[in-house]
Formats: structure tokens, C-alpha cells, sequence
């Protein structure tokens, strides 16, 4: 036996029994199956080496001799797969020991492979022409042929899932879009190839690998783990599975689901809009940032963004499944933002007093009684989920008669629509105009007023009916309904509130100091804004106050909640649209 033969042989061996040495664990779980695993096969392959090498030299041992070479990387792989799904970690050290050991059995498994190659081995060891006289004059017999095709067969299955599972976690992996987050670029079904060698991609259920070889810049779109899902290591072994088979399977195969039987939204695709070192906001629709380098938020431009599907081609819309607006609620929603932008503090504070006073005046002519005494307390007529924009919107005329009916009544709606007036001045006093120093939370206290404002004008307008005894006729009066109508558009506006703005992201300290996206951290959004469940977004609603600088703030249902990313969750970027055929292309 040749020198090169025999050094190869031996490493492979005394790497396998060493890697199977830290397989060793004491968890009684799923991680019990590594050690005997990988030492199984490797006292198996030593056996097998040392008679078909060394002592019996026959044309069936020289086979399964190979045969094991071919395995050893993936069944070791298996082994250090099943060692880190119980309930135990390993350290990084002791990964990094593993990772290595795998590394140097699978090169001395190959550079054995290439020794053992049939031409290769009978032309450089003399001591094997008998094994070449049987290979090169044996005749097999038919059943064997037919037995031997078939165990042919499921080994490359077997090989080949193999190998997907290395290239899908090095190389590529490929995905299905899931939804419509990213339209126009990806539409659902799309199915691309994601890149990942570059973007660090690590041995199963550990944190060694190859380094991230790229930073990612504003524009880029990446697949990247939902952090919205817990990454336990059982969530990880799942994934992993989950990933082989949905790659194996060309995607046909997705085993990556919920409880009862939904589709894990995991990974997602999204677009980089913040990137480290930034502050980010939203505002009508508008990314803003600003660095540790300029105290000033800056327009972003993004290009990318499909705010409005309704004037997408004909041939691209045709495709999309759900428009989540209609043109008509579109143009809403910039009416109302442009009625914001252009509000008046001083105008609105002058109608919101008037309607204040007016209000109190005709109580205090119709029931005098029931008006306060100087010193007395103010009632809280209104919980605090009648301060909903809805609720407080829908009955504002059946609240008429609750603050004509009630005493002190009248004086918890001056109070509720007007007091603000005292405070407004203060709050943009403090060197850049907007309240809390930022145009988002400027924008949510002009909306808070507006709706105020337009609660007062409906209360008091329907007042003004019971005043003059033609509570009847205020259904057919016109200027009532110009006000229900700007409550609707008002409303509307509130649940677009989530897709629309983003509060400044990450939120200052309790000093209001700015704070930034961490080193290798990013923010990303999907294009299609309005039907985007992405980092903006958390996956529970509350309902807030859209201004915390009003102590009877008007609430609205928010499930805004932003989040950065670690680019250790990133899997990579698409970099080929395979599917569908009218739509392939480099991305």
C-alpha cells in the first residue's frame, strides 16, 4: 500500500473516533444519539478499512470501504446536529473544536476518495492487482444487478439530500415569497435563489462558520430569520429540517408551520431601509434618519416604495391578490394629511373655545342646575375606552345629551375639548417648533385636536337642534353631515396610522438623548406598506393614546412596535427569480 494511501486512511480514522470523543454528553434527551452515532461509524469504517485495505482486499469490502468515505462527512454532520439539540448547549470553544474536526475528517475522508479512485489505487499499490483482476473480469449476476440498481438509486437520494443540506447552508437556499409585502418587486409564489456565503452562514444550531463577508446598504433586500419567533435550539433543529426538506422538494414542501397548521411567517423578505448608526422616523409616508453626526432628521429617498398599488400597471395589478386601498381612500388619507400639515394652532384653539363656551352656555340656559359651583370637581364622564377614536366619533351626539343631562356635564367637554389650549404653546416652545422636538409627535398631537375639534362640532351642532326644539330635523341639516363625513375621513386616517408613521426608532433615553441602530444591526420594511407585517410592526394590538402631552388624549389601536435585526439573522440575499418563467431574471 502506497505511503499517501495508508497517512490518508489512517487520519480519516483517528479523526472520526477523536470527533466522536466530543460528541460525549450526559443530557438525557436527543443529544444522547451523537456519541454512538459517529462511533458507530467510525469503529464500522475502521473495521471495514482494516479488511478491505489491509487483510481481505475483496471487491465487496473495497466498496463499502468508498461507500463510507462518502458518508463520513454527512453522518459526522448529523451527529454534531443531534449533540446541540438538547436541552445543553456546547460553548463556542467546543464548537469551534468540532467545526474544525469536521473540516479535517472531510478533507482526509475526500483525499482518501481520490486514493481509493479505481485507476488511481491498481496503478500506485502493486499489492492490490488481485482486487483488480476481480473488478476488471467480475460478471454480476442478474438479481444482484437488479438489487444493487436499486440500493444505487436510494443512495444518491440519500447523497443528494445530503448535499442540498450543505449547499442550503452555505451556499444558497431557495424560497417562495409568502405575501404581498414586497410588491411590485416580488408577488406572491415567486420563487428566487438566496445567496448566503456571504452574508456568514454557520454550522446547525451553532455560531461557528464563515464570517460575514458584507455589510448591507440602504436599497438592499434581504432574507433574514423573524425575530418575532422565539430561536430556541428545538426552533432551530425544526427550521433546519424544515429547510432541507422545502429545498429538497423545490420548495413544494413546507413543513415550516404553527400549531394549527399555518404557515410560519419565518423567513421573511424585506427591504434595508436603516442602517447602523442611524435614528430613524416616519412621517406621511416619509422615512426620515439622522446620525450621531447631525442632530437633524433627513429625508430618505426610497424609490422602492408602493404606497399607492392602484397605479401599478395594468399587467402587474392584475397579479396582485388584495389591494389593501382604494383610490378614493388613498386620496383620503393625503386630504387628511395635508389638512394636518396646514393645521392652526391659534385658529383651532379660537374654534374649540367658542364651541366650548357655546356648549356651556346653552346647558346653562336650558338646565341650570346642573351647572358646577365655583371649587367644585369636575366629573370623568368618559372612561378611557370611550376616548377610542371610534367609539368617541360614533356617539358624539348620544354624548350630547349625557353632558346636558349630567351635572358638570357641560364643563367636562370645555374641558376635554379645550384644554389644550393652555398647554400647546409650551410644548413647541423648546427650540425646534414641534412638540417632544420631533415632527411625528407633532403630526399626533395636531390629529388628537383635529378630532377633538370635530367631536366638539358634532356635539355642538346637535345641541344646537335640542336648543332650538328641532331635534328632528338634524339628520337632514347639512352642516352635520360635512361633520360625521370629516369624522370618517378622521377615522380612516387613524387605522392607516400603523402603515403611514413610525415614531422616532430607537427612542431617545429619559435624558431625550438620541439613540442609534447598533453595530451590525438593521431596520427593514416592505415595500408595500400598507400590507407589511415587518419591523415597524408587533404581532399583538394595543390601543394607545396618539399623543402622550394630553392627559385626555383621544386612543387609537396600534400595533407599532419597531424592532432592529442583527445581521447574524441574516440569511442572504435573492439574487436570481427562477420562477415564475415570465418573470425570471437577475434581481
Amino acid at each position: 500500500m502506497s505511503k499517501k494511501l495508508l497517512i490518508s486512511n489512517v487520519a480519516a480514522i483517528v479523526l472520526c473516533l477523536v470527533f466522536s470523543v466530543f460528541q460525549i454528553t450526559f443530557s438525557s434527551d436527543i443529544a444522547l444519539v451523537a456519541l454512538p452515532l459517529s462511533l458507530v461509524f467510525a469503529v464500522a469504517q475502521g473495521l471495514l478499512i482494516f479488511l478491505g485495505l489491509f487483510r481481505k482486499k475483496s471487491w465487496q469490502f473495497y466498496s463499502a470501504v468508498r461507500k463510507m468515505y462518502e458518508y463520513a462527512p454527512f453522518v459526522t454532520l448529523l451527529s454534531f446536529v443531534f449533540r446541540r439539540a438538547g436541552a445543553n448547549g456546547t460553548e463556542h470553544w467546543y464548537d469551534l473544536i468540532c467545526v474544525l474536526l469536521w473540516v479535517l475528517l472531510t478533507v482526509a475522508s475526500m483525499v482518501s476518495l481520490f486514493f481509493l479512485n479505481p485507476k488511481r489505487v491498481f496503478a500506485q499499490n502493486a499489492d492490490f492487482d488481485s482486487l483488480k483482476e476481480v473488478v476488471e473480469t467480475r460478471k454480476a449476476p442478474v438479481a444482484e444487478k437488479v438489487l444493487f440498481e436499486i440500493f444505487g438509486w436510494i443512495d444518491a437520494f440519500i447523497q443528494a439530500a445530503f448535499i442540498v443540506a450543505l449547499i442550503n447552508t452555505f451556499i444558497f437556499q431557495l424560497y417562495e415569497i409568502p405575501s404581498e409585502s414586497m410588491v411590485p418587486q416580488f408577488l406572491i409564489k415567486d420563487r428566487v435563489v438566496v445567496g448566503k456565503f456571504t452574508s456568514g452562514p454557520k454550522f446547525p444550531l451553532s455560531d461557528v462558520g464563515i464570517p460575514q463577508l458584507r455589510t448591507y446598504k440602504r436599497g438592499d433586500i434581504v432574507v433574514f430569520r423573524n425575530p418575532h419567533y422565539s430561536s430556541g435550539r428545538q426552533d432551530e433543529v425544526k427550521s433546519f429540517l424544515s429547510q432541507l426538506v422545502y429545498t429538497v422538494t423545490f420548495t413544494l414542501v413546507n413543513l415550516n408551520v404553527e400549531p394549527d397548521g399555518t404557515y410560519k411567517a419565518d423567513p421573511l423578505v424585506k427591504r434595508v431601509t436603516g442602517l447602523p448608526g442611524e435614528q430613524l422616523m416616519m412621517q406621511d409616508g416619509i422615512l426620515y434618519a439622522r446620525t450621531a453626526d447631525s442632530d437633524k432628521f433627513e429625508p430618505v429617498s426610497e424609490e422602492w416604495v408602493a404606497w399607492n398599488l392602484n397605479q401599478l400597471d395594468s399587467d402587474t395589478k392584475s397579479k396582485v391578490e388584495y389591494i389593501p386601498l382604494e383610490q378614493k381612500q388613498y386620496e383620503t388619507m393625503i386630504e387628511v394629511e395635508k389638512l394636518r400639515n396646514a393645521f392652526d394652532y391659534e385658529e383651532a384653539a379660537s374654534e374649540c373655545l367658542e364651541l366650548a363656551d357655546a356648549f356651556v352656555r346653552m346647558r346653562n340656559i336650558m338646565q341650570p342646575e346642573l351647572a358646577l359651583k365655583a371649587g367644585e370637581a369636575v366629573p370623568e364622564l368618559l372612561g378611557k375606552n370611550d376616548f377610542e377614536v371610534l367609539p368617541l366619533l360614533n356617539k358624539a351626539e348620544s354624548y350630547t345629551s349625557k353632558f346636558l343631562t349630567v351635572k358638570g356635564g357641560a364643563e367636562w367637554f370645555k374641558l376635554f375639548v379645550s384644554d389644550w389650549t393652555n398647554d400647546y404653546k409650551t410644548l413647541k416652545n423648546n427650540g425646534t417648533g414641534y412638540v417632544n422636538g420631533n415632527l411625528y409627535d407633532e403630526s399626533c398631537y395636531r390629529l388628537n385636536i383635529m378630532i377633538k375639534r370635530c367631536f366638539a362640532r358634532i356635539v355642538v351642532r346637535s345641541m344646537e337642534f335640542y336648543f332650538d326644539g328641532n331635534a328632528a330635523l338634524r339628520t337632514q341639516d347639512p352642516l352635520r353631515k360635512a361633520y360625521f363625513e370629516e369624522a370618517s375621513k378622521l377615522y380612516l386616517y387613524c387605522n392607516l396610522m400603523n402603515g403611514r408613521n413610525m415614531p422616532v426608532f430607537p427612542a431617545n433615553d429619559a435624558q431625550g438623548n438620541p439613540q442609534y441602530i447598533p453595530e451590525n444591526n438593521y431596520f427593514m420594511m416592505g415595500d408595500n406598506r400598507f400590507n407589511s407585517l415587518d419591523m415597524r410592526h408587533s404581532y399583538e394590538e394595543t390601543v394607545i393614546n396618539l399623543t402622550e402631552c394630553d392627559s385626555r388624549s383621544v386612543r387609537y389601536t396600534s400595533y407599532v412596535e419597531p424592532q432592529y435585526v442583527s445581521g447574524s439573522r441574516i440569511l442572504g440575499c435573492p439574487s436570481i427569480r427562477f420562477w415564475p418563467l415570465d418573470r425570471l431574471g437577475i434581481l
